[in-house]
């Protein structure tokens, strides 16, 4: 139950806006006090919106006889958020809408240094809560339009450019201006380099990573092995790139069959590629019901492909390595060459300046070789097979290139 105190005293009549009246108002609800002082103490008409009924908010005031009641009234409700309005005579009281502040806004403009627009945005945009804009199109980069939030730095975002626009409050200004020099830095170069040699070797010499480590042993400090315990690679920190060629130059057995060097930037990919592009039949389409064979082109020969992620202490190698050529098709589509390939695709782990050595492409080949005198019958002679293997060996070196 409501408990609230009211003592009225009348000094004057009529007692419609007159002076000389007491009155203590307490725990009444906004339109209670409203309601109550209209209608017992300046007795006019009035109207309460229906927001304002439901207000829970209580009175507590105190009205002595030398105060304009009416006045009082009308300022401590407009104190408490509730405005007046006079129609026809009659007072209509209603909540007054609540002013948001906005802070004002302001422009910034930066040329990038080193990094793109798009690239310092998608850091700065998860930071601020202003827009970017700048001169290009709109749509470009790894942001889709289903990850990007309304009233964020994306929303507003030019993807292309070479001046970055921000609209936003100081305090959003003063945060991108200590962000930008920590971001907007020269983008990190490696020179990837190395040696695809193919490697002749025999059953009893083993694989042809195996035979390199025989050459390398006691001139290298060298690492071996895989996360499943098996040995196709190899890694040591210590020596020379070109010192590795030399030592396998002198063994006939190692034949260099490419030798890329790439200068990429981080998180790019580069590529190296030594070979031709050999037509091929592609699929069959009907044009008015007449069948069409098209042709398509496929890339043989040495094909390099490296991207690297350079970090403080380690720089990651994303490698595809491909040796291929086409050969006449003996069965099947005959009309069509078939290519023959020998493919790696590995990530690699490897510091600044180390060596890494990559095996495990190997094919095997056998071939029969008939013996005995020529005039006498095939039957006194004998037929030979000897077992050849070649395999690739992949020698790469990532060093960072110091500015």
């Amino acid at each position: 139950m409501k408990l609230f105190y009211i003592i009225i005293m009348l000094f004057m009549i009529p007692p419609a806006f007159s002076k000389g009246i007491m009155l203590n108002l307490s725990g009444l609800t906004l339109n209670d006090a409203i309601t109550l002082f209209y209608t017992e103490v300046v007795r006019k008409p009035f109207m309460v919106s229906p927001e304002l009924i439901t207000d829970k908010r209580q009175v507590n005031f105190n009205i002595t006889p030398d105060m304009d009641e009416y006045s009082f009234m009308i300022r401590y409700l407009q104190n408490a958020g509730v405005s007046v309005t006079k129609k026809h005579g009659v007072d209509y009281f209603y909540l007054q809408e609540k002013k948001v502040y906005e802070a004002p806004k302001y422009s910034f403009v930066y040329t990038p240094q080193y990094r793109s627009v798009a690239y310092l945005a998608d850091i700065l945009q998860s930071q601020v809560s202003g827009s970017f804009s700048n001169g290009g199109q709109i749509g470009h980069g790894d942001i889709s339009p289903a990850m990007i939030k309304d009233n964020t730095a994306s929303n507003f975002l030019s993807r292309n450019g070479d001046v970055l626009v921000f609209y936003g409050t100081k305090k959003d200004i003063q945060r991108v201006e200590d962000l930008l020099p920590l971001i907007d830095r020269a983008t990190e170069e490696v020179i990837v380099a190395g040696y695809v040699f193919e490697v002749q070797t025999s059953e009893r010499n083993g694989s042809g990573l195996a035979l390199a480590v025989k050459l390398m042993m006691g001139k290298f400090t060298i690492e071996t092995g895989t996360a499943q315990g098996l040995s196709n690679f190899v890694r040591f920190s210590s020596g020379s790139l070109d010192a590795l060629y030399e030592l396998f130059r002198t063994d006939s057995r190692f034949h260099v069959v490419s030798s890329p060097q790439l200068r990429v930037r981080n998180g790019s990919k580069a590529s190296f590629s030594v070979g031709s592009d050999v037509p091929v039949l592609g699929q069959v389409s009907y044009v008015d019901g007449r069948p069409v064979q098209s042709i398509d082109y496929r890339s043989s020969g040495v094909i390099f492909n490296v991207q690297p992620q350079i970090r403080a202490a380690t720089i990651d190698l994303n490698i595809h390595q491909q040796l291929s050529n086409f050969a006449k098709t003996e069965t099947g589509v005959n009309n069509s060459p078939t290519l023959i390939k020998r493919e790696l695709n590995t990530d690699v782990s490897l510091k600044d300046g180390d060596i890494i050595l990559l095996g495990g492409l190997a094919e095997n080949k056998d071939s029969n070789a008939d013996t005995g005198l020529s005039f006498l019958p095939s039957w006194f002679g004998t037929t030979a097979t000897e077992k050849a293997k070649t395999d690739i060996i992949i020698v790469l070196q990532a060093r960072k290139i110091r500015r």
